[in-house]
């Protein structure tokens, strides 16, 4: 039973860590797969999925539903960012994840709400674009 305790541990620890050390992008549950599968980690994605669904809970990982809504996409969420509070852009050609935490947010909120008469709510809000990165790579 200890073996099982610790199977599992090692396989959440791995999904944590991947996680802080990708924190400047969103991640699919495809991705975290392949990376256990890269360190050996044998687990089933319904346990990826029961876990991701956990930290989303506890504040530990932002969820942005892509597209759809048909892919999941999680990113670490790192406390100090106050990720309720603004949209986030994602690069779809690299995953990188920009907050947009600046007072551009209020414009927006003030604009939407003066003119629009509705309230955003960020969280889980994400808009897709290139980076300027990538575009400069085009």
């Amino acid at each position: 039973m200890a073996d099982k305790k610790s199977y599992r541990t090692a396989a959440r620890t791995q999904i944590a860590d991947y996680l802080k050390n990708n924190a400047d992008r969103a991640l699919t549950v495809n991705d975290i797969m392949k990376h256990l599968e890269e360190k050996s980690v044998d687990v089933n994605i319904s346990t990826v999925y029961r876990y991701l669904g956990r930290l989303s809970e506890e504040g530990m990982v932002n969820k942005y539903s892509a597209d759809s809504g048909d892919v999941a996409l999680y990113q670490f969420a790192e406390p100090a960012r106050n990720c309720d509070s603004h949209l986030h852009l994602q690069c779809v050609k690299c995953g990188k994840v920009i907050h947009l935490d600046c007072h551009f947010m209020d414009e927006i909120n003030e604009h939407i709400e003066e003119h629009h008469g509705f309230s955003i709510i960020c969280k889980g809000s994400i808009l897709y674009g290139t980076c300027e990165k990538c575009r400069n790579e085009e």
